[in-house]
């Protein structure tokens, strides 16, 4: 090969070579700064979801709060299964929460499938045998259940309160019921003054209806 067959190679001045490392140089470093911001804030979401995870899961559920507090509880319409005869206004088999106004409410979401919902029937009956001369309405909604499977379970453990089914499901959707049993406390204004989600005993409906009183007291 002669001297004019070797191939062409492109002469680059020195400032070239060191201007063009110099921006390869930067640029890979802006490519690892790029990668660390990436990798923190995968790293912060991932601690963030964590976080709110854990949070989800130690909560005791019996304390969640509820953005119904404080406000009129929603009207609504179910079916009553028994105990009609301590209900007012009754249109056929049907009652409407407005038709109980007047008067304080313990509003139970039950189901006969619910294994709480056995520990619990004998407190809020026991409270209901109790107060329900005094002015105070229990009624117990079963939910995602059948008529005869809800008035089957209310005979076994010796129901005497109202208890109605929520045939669509509307109701328990209306009141955020994610979970049975849950209940809510309403007072004679319709004003939901206190939610309870899972089982209630007979000592916490006193207290709750102790601190009603005290409050409709105050208030004169």
């Amino acid at each position: 090969m002669t001297e004019t067959d070797q191939p062409y190679k492109a002469f680059v001045p020195p400032q070239a070579q060191q201007a063009h490392q110099k921006v390869m140089k930067q640029s890979k470093i802006n490519r690892s700064k790029r990668h660390r911001i990436i990798t923190l804030v995968i790293a912060g979401l991932a601690l963030f979801v964590l976080g709110i995870l854990v949070k989800g899961l130690t909560m005791n559920p019996s304390v969640v709060s509820s953005a119904l507090i404080g406000k009129p509880a929603i009207d609504f319409e179910v079916e009553v299964l028994e105990g009609a005869s301590w209900l007012p206004k009754l249109s056929g088999n049907k009652i409407k929460l407005s038709d109980l106004r007047g008067k304080p409410l313990i509003l139970n979401f039950w189901a006969s499938w619910c294994v709480s919902c056995r520990e619990e029937a004998a407190q809020m009956e026991m409270f209901w045998e109790k107060y329900r001369d005094r002015g105070i309405i229990v009624l117990g909604v079963a939910i995602q259940d059948s008529p005869e499977a809800a008035r089957e379970f209310a005979k076994q453990h010796g129901k005497t309160y109202p208890i109605a089914l929520d045939v669509s499901g509307k109701t328990s959707i209306d009141y955020g019921v994610y979970g049975v049993p849950e209940s809510f406390f309403i007072d004679e204004k319709g004003i939901i003054i206190h939610k309870e989600a899972g089982p209630v005993t007979f000592q916490l409906l006193e207290e709750l209806n102790s601190r009603y009183q005290a409050n409709r007291s105050d208030r004169g």
